[in-house]
């Protein structure tokens, strides 16, 4: 008895350490996990080559942590701001343009499942019909990028001026029978929501999106100088050193990669779909829910969302970026609550762990 007792005790004993040590790592404070993320970061930077980096961070609904490193502009040694240094986003774009389907879905203006020559009728007939929902999920059949078509440097005065380089080409596929990444296919949207808006495409993103959400340093990339905007990079060959990136103009493709913004921008658009208010809850359902193909398959991928598992059974959302000058990630981890968004000045960073990194820092 005396023995068991004895067991007993220690069993409580080493329990209580265990449950004790949980407990004081659960409650690190701000500046701890601050000094944690910063020198995560700067170990990650050690072991690349990147001209800058903008990192934020926000834990249910508030911002926990905003660092430049590097620059902005390496000759003149202009530092990042996360507050007002604008980067190109790339593909998070997609999202944004997503938001304002989920408007236009939410006010009955526009049938997600609608056949699109209902909204776009002069847009060339094709052998298969496809809706809205099939083209934000990337389920349509147009096709991507080819050749150098990344590399365009001419501008558009239209959105529709700017479909001159797919709209004639033929469908990949049957429309929801395979998931194929298309950033064309945006364009085209952008177009159904200038349509069912009677609205300018830009017009309205800024008026039904950006301005609501106060993403004040947000906006399409137009040729204008812009002090606050980094200069753009690109690794050279060996991707030992890197170089000023060839000059582009993103005016053919501003709902699927042509917006500029900060990385504190990012983090309040993704937190206004965190949970319901700007949306209801569910149009936010629909946006972040995986879309399928015709024969089931998961797509991880809804309505300008993608759906990715981060650790420990996470779920994230949100969007990755590549441009010419800029690589982005920008992800809300719905079981903790945070969100992580991180853009350079470079095209094709590797971010590897970093993100998730980060999660784990600010996991309690």
């Amino acid at each position: 008895m005396n023995f068991l007792k004895i067991l007993f005790f220690k069993f409580i004993k080493l329990n209580y350490f265990v449950y004790l040590s949980l407990f004081i790592a659960g409650c690190e404070n701000d500046e701890q996990k601050s000094i944690k993320a910063d020198k995560i970061t700067r170990e990650y930077l050690s072991t690349t080559n990147l001209p800058g980096l903008s990192i934020s961070v926000a834990k249910k609904g508030k911002i926990v942590f905003s660092r430049g490193y590097g620059y902005a502009d390496v000759e003149q040694k202009k530092t990042i701001d996360p507050s007002k240094t604008k980067f190109r986003i790339g593909s998070v774009s997609k999202t944004y343009a997503a938001t304002a389907l989920g408007i236009l879905s939410e006010r009955k203006i526009l049938d997600l499942e609608e056949d699109i020559y209902k909204y776009v009728s002069s847009f060339p007939s094709k052998k298969w019909k496809f809706n809205t929902m099939q083209l934000a999920g990337h389920l349509s059949g147009i096709r991507h990028y080819k050749n150098d078509e990344m590399l365009i440097n001419e501008d558009f005065e239209s959105v529709y001026d700017a479909m001159e380089f797919f709209k004639y080409d033929t469908l990949l596929h049957k429309p929801g029978t395979k998931y194929h990444y298309s950033t064309h296919a945006w364009t085209l949207i952008s177009l159904i929501i200038e349509n069912t808006s009677k609205s300018e495409f830009l017009s309205f993103m800024n008026t039904e999106v950006f301005a609501p959400l106060k993403m004040n340093d947000t906006q399409a990339e137009l040729q204008a100088v812009d002090n606050d905007l980094v200069k753009f990079y690109q690794f050279n060959s060996s991707r030992d050193t890197f170089e000023i990136a060839p000059k582009v103009n993103n005016s053919w493709k501003w709902a699927g990669g042509g917006f500029i913004s900060t990385t504190e921008d990012v983090i309040r658009f993704l937190n206004a779909h965190t949970k319901p208010g700007f949306f209801k809850k569910n149009t936010l359902e629909l946006l972040t829910t995986s879309q399928f193909t015709a024969d089931g398959e998961k797509t991880n991928y809804g309505i300008g969302w993608r759906i990715r598992e981060g650790r420990n059974g996470d779920i994230l959302y949100g969007h990755t970026g590549g441009s010419v000058g800029g690589t982005t990630y920008a992800f809300w981890n719905k079981r903790t609550d945070t969100i992580v968004v991180i853009t350079s000045n470079i095209g094709r960073a590797r971010f590897g762990e970093l993100p998730l990194d980060i999660f784990d820092v600010y996991r309690n």
